[in-house]
């Protein structure tokens, strides 16, 4: 497997957990909050980030380092919006 693979399913799977979790977060405190959600998002993107750059030991050389933020990016926010949604609906039906 390419190094670039590792890190698009990593970002692929984070993004589902992520959005899962980002739908329970803006159900927490006063009142329903797509914020608390956003923060989510940022913060599964960063551990992905620094997962893909310290823990995977993948090593990518000199001009392909960009590859560490832009690899699988789309992927990890379409997947997490769609977690997202679709366990929020779940959650205010039942």
């Amino acid at each position: 497997m390419k190094p670039t693979d590792k890190i698009y399913w990593l970002r692929v799977i984070l993004g589902l957990i992520g959005g899962s979790l980002a739908s329970y977060a803006g159900f927490t405190g006063p009142g329903p909050n797509a914020f608390n959600g956003v923060y989510v998002a940022i913060a599964f993107y960063l551990i992905s980030y620094y997962l893909s750059r310290f823990g995977l030991g993948v090593t990518l050389e000199g001009s392909e380092k960009r590859k560490f933020l832009i690899t699988g990016l789309g992927s990890f926010i379409m997947l997490f919006l769609f977690s997202w949604i679709l366990s929020n609906t779940l959650i205010t039906l039942a």
